[in-house]
């Protein structure tokens, strides 16, 4: 089976999957690769190419999460309220003020 002509020009303008591919295309997840493979099958890894990042210094911080550590989790049946949810965002808001949310 095949697509139409115009369905193949549509299909040439996509990115490449690897269903459309050489039988060995590997697409990835751009990543990019940290070390070689070495030909016994290991793998070196070359710490140039690793990532680091730089964490600021958070002493003295303001801000809090948005998560209570004090919120608990909720096993209410909600099936016969007006609410759809066990806990909608202006419910959410609220507990967390109550239990001490900092905003």
């Amino acid at each position: 089976m095949r697509a139409s002509p115009i369905l193949q020009k549509a299909i040439r303008r996509l990115p490449l999957n690897t269903k459309q591919g050489p039988h060995n295309y590997y697409k990835g997840n751009r990543v990019g690769s940290h070390g070689t493979h070495t030909k016994w099958g290991g793998y070196v890894i070359d710490w140039r190419k690793v990532r680091t990042y730089v964490v600021p210094e958070l002493t003295n911080f303001s801000l809090t999460p948005f998560v209570a550590m004090r919120i608990q989790k909720r096993r209410d049946n909600f099936a016969h309220t007006e609410r759809k949810s066990p806990m909608d965002g202006k419910e959410y808001i609220r507990k967390w003020k109550e239990e001490g949310g900092n905003m």
